[in-house]
């Protein structure tokens, strides 16, 4: 009300445009709805992993991409940009200025994931692209064809993810080690034996690759789409049911309307819309250049030339893993969450697992890269004193077609020349 006038019928209709102004274009192939549903799926994602991005207390050590700050700056630094973004993200939802509010989210996660690249998980570099081609999309201002072209990048971004997700779960691991797991929930009602897991692993594979096909493929988009959705479903139930990863809970759950928004009613295929790649502005090659490179690279990370998270390598079983083998010296000095995650092996050997420590106290896996895994361990050898001992010991990925892998021991003083 205005001067005790009750508000005029425009006045509300004001105030709905401002909460739901992102759907103003529709639910269906529309790039704003796919930043909406992006930007609360990441905000979902920083309050499921809050210590990823507020260091409260983490004892977790990071791996800055570049030469860090020293820690206390970085942790000050990390709060300020945090929450920039969790504001930066809710005004992206419900303000006005989405194209300010989106540059602002892409330019502040940027500068996180160089802080620490733990936060470049698989969920965080989609939302991330996503948002990048909505600051694109707006560079080049309203139209149909700034839309098609967008839109066609999304959907290249977004069945990419599905069609290498699938090509990295084609190796023995995958059926030996990780899909038993997954499983582990319906284990008393499939008695599956080794075959046929190894043939239901080759099946999920093959089946992911094919959403990821279908979805570019005018006669299979709504019948790939239904797929995507019931393997989502069916995803979400079996790490719910059990509890696991609930940082990729929300990520699952935005898939689903993602699908929908782009592919449902898809307009122009992908192919005409990078048709003629000089055509168009700055902002317009950009976004080419963005979806075609981030879509094709994962192709070499097969030779060790592009990292496997951004490779859709989640829950594949092809990525290494890391221990830290320490020494009671350095065990007393360890905080407690890390401590709780010690172990010791049939040798003696007191292993400090990535894995679980990260889990359990960011909630997120680390980040699956031998360059992450030294920076950890050279933190944890500052703990060390002169006669304490630590190694970093790495099992590298899993050969694909026998899970053969190697094992490399480092101490201290050679992490500096480990690769």
């Amino acid at each position: 009300m205005r001067g005790g006038k009750p508000a005029q019928p425009e006045e509300q209709a004001d105030v709905r445009a401002r909460v739901f102004g992102i759907f103003a274009g529709g639910f269906f192939n529309n790039p704003a709805a796919v930043g909406a549903v992006a930007a609360a799926g990441l905000l979902c994602g920083v309050a499921l992993s809050p210590r990823l991005w507020f260091p409260a207390g983490r004892s977790f050590p990071r791996a800055p991409l570049l030469l860090g700050p020293h820690p206390t700056t970085a942790a000050a630094a990390e709060y300020l940009l945090s929450g920039l973004l969790v504001a930066a993200l809710v005004a992206l939802l419900f303000g006005r200025r989405t194209a300010l509010f989106t540059n602002l989210a892409v330019s502040l996660l940027a500068l996180l994931l160089l802080l620490d690249q733990a936060r470049l998980q698989p969920w965080v570099y989609q939302y991330l692209l996503l948002l990048a081609l909505l600051a694109l999309h707006h560079r080049r201002g309203r139209g149909a064809r700034p839309d098609g072209l967008t839109l066609a990048a999304m959907r290249l971004l977004v069945a990419s993810l599905y069609f290498w997700g699938g090509a990295q779960k084609l190796n023995y691991a995958f059926s030996r080690e990780v899909l038993p797991q997954l499983l582990g929930p319906l284990s008393g009602y499939l008695p599956l034996t080794q075959s046929r897991l190894t043939a239901l692993g080759i099946g999920v594979a093959l089946f992911e690759i094919f959403i990821g096909c279908g979805l570019l493929a005018r006669r299979t988009r709504k019948l790939s789409v239904l797929l995507a959705l019931a393997m989502h479903v069916a995803l979400l139930g079996l790490l719910v049911g059990e509890g696991r990863n609930s940082v990729v809970w929300p990520w699952n759950a935005a898939l689903m309307p993602l699908d929908l928004i782009l592919f449902w009613r898809g307009g122009a295929s992908v192919r005409r819309a990078f048709a003629g790649w000089g055509a168009g502005d700055a902002a317009g090659r950009a976004a080419r250049l963005l979806a075609l490179a981030c879509s094709t690279l994962p192709l070499v990370s097969f030779w060790g030339w592009w990292d496997m998270y951004l490779s859709g390598a989640l829950y594949s079983g092809n990525t290494a893993v890391a221990v830290i083998r320490v020494d009671e010296g350095v065990l007393g000095r360890l905080q407690k969450t890390a401590g709780q995650q010690v172990f010791t092996t049939r040798s003696g050997e007191q292993m400090l697992p990535l894995f679980e420590w990260s889990m359990a106290e960011l909630n997120v896996p680390p980040y699956p890269e031998p360059r992450a895994f030294r920076q950890v361990a050279r933190e944890v050898c500052r703990l060390a004193d002169g006669e304490s001992r630590v190694e970093l010991i790495t099992r590298g990925r899993p050969a694909l077609a026998d899970g053969s892998y190697e094992v490399v021991r480092k101490d201290c003083s050679q992490l500096d020349d480990y690769r």
